[in-house]
């Protein structure tokens, strides 16, 4: 029995228990933990919570019938799948031809869409910009009569650079929140989706429904809205501008919103809701998860894990659960290259065999690029075969569990009447955003309080003076002036607290968190020793974890003085872990990296990464033992990282130390290794003369590592950017 055969196996043992299970519960009239809710009575109709009140009828029926399918079936989704493919040309194309047709005859249930770079959408023209949005909407329009539902997604270039959505420089999210010198440009960008959303309609004149999922997977940092370049609550308020600025400024009345930040959480609630914006502002929670792994069992009970979480979260806060991106990391390869020639049924029967996964509305699997890229299996095109996997994506297809556009109930979609429920009234701080760090003393306060009449607001900073918060129309805003003493800038915490008297003797009150003065600046070299953070929030503030893990200050033990970094891992549904901590430093002048810290005896492998002159090199360290220990690594015995085979022979230069931008620690499970662990770090800091460095190439081999994840060398766009490179492969 092969590896695949058992896992499958494991799979329908486990659908059996459940469905036993559901029959005992039915029995004792016991009623399980997140069911969905109740219909409404007879002849009523149900009653729906969204991010937006006011949406049409068509999208508030979208929702209820995503939500209230949950367990039926699950919708099947292609990125891109009329504007691209390997069996039609994509240029000129007529939004009728489809690989996902090609291969079993039926339209995908959903389709996915771009805003794209500059938001003119994801259909490339010669032409012009305009011509590009109006094409997009055609194919939207065109998409919609062939029974389908909408999804978009938007790869928006950097606000500030003007490089693409992978150049994460400029600080742009902070750049670009109210108060922020690019506003306007995002503003712009957002008219164009709204542009978009808005002239997408049906044969009856009226606008089409669109899942409208911006800024996803940041829990990652390749994306300039990423965990390294924004704090949780800096991408919480952006999430929220969004919303607020096409809902409630452009009168876009027809999208659904959905907060997608990642996969590889390991079933983490905490980790997923991290920077989530709140009930209001979503409506689908999505994970993207690539396998990198051959249809592995961690990597199949990873992603179950994730998606059951996720739909559990769903169901207490009466939204849609969905795997949002999924597929071969890298895409599908040629044929008798691919592990698992039954990759689609293994994973449909893993997820339909856990209880909670299989209540997902749609999983939605990326672009057919073209023949170096494609996520869906062809038949025979010209001189091209039948790809290996196209016979099990038949199967996929024709599994009763799996629904495509031809299974879609298209008065259910589009003509249940539902009853949106109005929000109940809401208090939110724009800035400064919770943690942000306060400089100077005085800062403009911006505070929305929504769906409420208020007659009076103010805030005070640590239980200090009322200070008046004035109603701004223009804005939308209740608009204050914070004033801190300039004693209290000294690197200490603050509490901003803010209060709304509504009519009808009703408050609100909201705290949160700042930070009062600069944090001191490291020495030269220093990237850290641990001792300027206020708490483990701030700590966090300050690196992003790369899957799931743990960060928290501790002082015990410690190398030096009074903290250090503890990352608690557990490989118990991932393979690695990590922190990505952003620097821009000049190191030319030193020789070798030196950190103190304590090993957790698991033999696991630890990994020192450092990101130079746009190549990421790394050096490992030992886990054996327990005893805190000083290391010091020449920078001359870093290697690439074993997955960049175009850079093995490189080498540290001096020019490439003169330009370091990230210092990364990963944790990789080793077979056999315990799964849970500790390592404690301190005093990381380059060291030394600059007489440790490379050449710059050499005949040497790079240490074997884990191979993390794959490159692509498809670049749809013309950018210089392959898409699987943008999601994954940046720096790990």
């Amino acid at each position: 029995m092969t590896a695949n055969t058992a896992v499958r196996r494991r799979y329908r043992m486990r659908a059996a228990t459940a469905s036993v299970l559901g029959v005992v519960l039915a029995l004792s009239g016991a009623v399980a933990a997140g069911a969905a809710p109740q219909p409404a009575a007879a002849g009523k109709p149900s009653r729906i919570e969204i991010a937006d009140p006011d949406a049409t009828a068509r999208t508030a029926s979208l929702f209820d019938y995503l939500r209230e399918g949950r367990g039926d079936g699950v919708l099947f989704g292609h990125q891109q799948s009329t504007e691209y493919g390997l069996t039609f040309d994509p240029v000129g194309a007529s939004g009728t031809d489809s690989d996902v047709n090609a291969a079993v005859g039926d339209f995908p249930a959903v389709i996915g869409w771009d805003a794209s770079r500059l938001g003119f959408g994801s259909t490339p023209s010669p032409e012009s910009d305009e011509q590009s949005l109006t094409e997009t909407v055609r194919k939207i329009r065109a998409a919609d009569r062939l029974g389908t539902i909408q999804t978009m997604s938007a790869h928006m270039d950097n606000f500030v650079t003007g490089g693409n959505y992978g150049d994460t420089s400029g600080d742009v999210v902070a750049r670009i929140l109210p108060g922020g010198d690019h506003n306007a440009k995002l503003n712009d960008y957002l008219d164009r989706v709204a542009r978009i959303a808005t002239e997408s309609t049906d044969a009856d004149g009226r606008a089409i429904p669109i899942i409208f999922r911006p800024f996803h997977e940041n829990a990652g940092s390749w994306f300039w809205w990423g965990a390294a370049h924004a704090s949780a609550s800096q991408y919480a308020e952006l999430f929220r501008y969004t919303v607020e600025y096409l809902r409630d400024i452009k009168d876009v009345h027809n999208l659904l919103f959905a907060y997608s930040p990642g996969g590889g959480f390991a079933g983490d609630e905490a980790a997923y809701l991290a920077a989530y914006p709140g009930d209001d502002f979503v409506d689908v929670l999505g994970i993207d998860n690539y396998d990198g792994t051959g249809g592995s069992e961690q990597w199949t009970d990873q992603i179950v894990a994730d998606l059951g979480m996720v739909a559990r979260i769903a169901d207490e806060r009466g939204k849609v659960s969905a795997l949002t991106e999924f597929g071969m990391s890298g895409a599908l390869k040629p044929n008798g290259q691919n592990p698992d020639l039954t990759w689609y049924t293994d994973l449909l029967e893993a997820i339909r065999a856990d209880a909670d996964a299989r209540r997902i509305a749609y999983m939605m699997t990326w672009t057919n690029f073209g023949t170096d890229q494609f996520f869906v299996p062809v038949p025979a095109t010209g001189s091209a075969p039948e790809h290996e996997l196209l016979t099990d994506f038949r199967e996929f297809h024709a599994d009763p569990a799996t629904l495509f556009a031809g299974d879609l109930d298209q008065k259910r979609v589009r003509g249940t009447k539902v009853k949106t429920v109005a929000h109940d009234a809401a208090i939110h701080v724009v800035s400064p955003t919770a943690g942000q760090r306060l400089t100077t003393t005085e800062a403009q306060v911006r505070v929305r309080i929504s769906d409420a009449k208020v007659r009076d607001a103010w805030f005070t900073l640590n239980d200090g003076e009322r200070q008046p918060l004035t109603f701004d129309p223009a804005s939308g805003y209740h608009l204050g002036t914070l004033r801190v003493d300039a004693s209290w800038l000294d690197n200490r915490v603050g509490t901003l607290t803010v209060h709304a008297e509504l009519n009808g003797k009703r408050s609100l009150e909201l705290s949160q968190r700042l930070a009062l003065g600069e944090r001191p600046a490291a020495a030269p070299g220093v990237v850290d020793d641990f001792e300027a953070y206020l708490d483990s929030d701030d700590l966090r503030s300050a690196y992003s974890s790369v899957g799931s893990n743990r960060l928290t200050l501790t002082d015990d033990p410690v190398g030096s003085g009074e903290h250090a970094l503890a990352l608690g891992y557990d490989f118990g549904l991932q393979s690695y872990t990590g922190l990505n901590r952003s620097l821009k430093t000049d190191w030319s002048a030193f020789g070798e990296l030196s950190l103190w810290y304590r090993p957790d005896g698991s033999a696991n492998k630890l990994v020192l990464q450092l990101v130079a002159g746009g190549v990421a090199y790394e050096a490992y360290p030992s886990l054996e033992g327990i005893e805190a220990t000083s290391v010091t690594v020449p920078f001359g015995d870093f290697r690439p990282a074993p997955w960049d085979t175009g850079n093995a022979d490189r080498r540290l230069t001096a020019d490439d130390l003169s330009r370091v931008t990230q210092f990364n620690i990963f944790i990789n499970h080793n077979d056999g290794a315990p799964l849970t662990g500790t390592v404690v770090f301190d005093d990381i800091r380059a060291t030394g003369t600059g007489s440790g460095t490379g050449s710059g190439t050499d005949s040497g081999t790079a240490p074997n590592g884990y191979p993390y994840c794959a490159s692509a060398a498809s670049d749809p766009d013309g950018d210089g950017w392959g898409w699987e490179n943008e999601r994954s492969c940046v720096v790990r």
